[in-house]
């Protein structure tokens, strides 16, 4: 998905705020990279550089290293 360029400053400045909320927040560090990862991969998506699921798709189709 792309997104036109004028949504998406206004996008990336309410992520820069989400992300300093999550800063300040109580949330314990495992969770507050979920939410961290989670919304930038979304932006991400929404900006055309993000595929769900493609880090799994190359790790499948990489061919098995041969032992030592």
């Amino acid at each position: 998905m792309k997104t036109q360029s004028k949504y998406l400053e206004e996008i990336n400045r309410l992520l820069a705020d989400y992300l300093l909320e999550i800063e300040k927040s109580d949330l314990k560090p495992l969770s507050a990279q979920v939410y961290q990862v989670q919304s930038k991969n979304f932006v991400r998506w929404i900006n055309g550089e993000f595929t769900p699921g493609e880090v799994k798709k190359s790790k499948k189709q990489a061919p098995d290293k041969p032992g030592k």
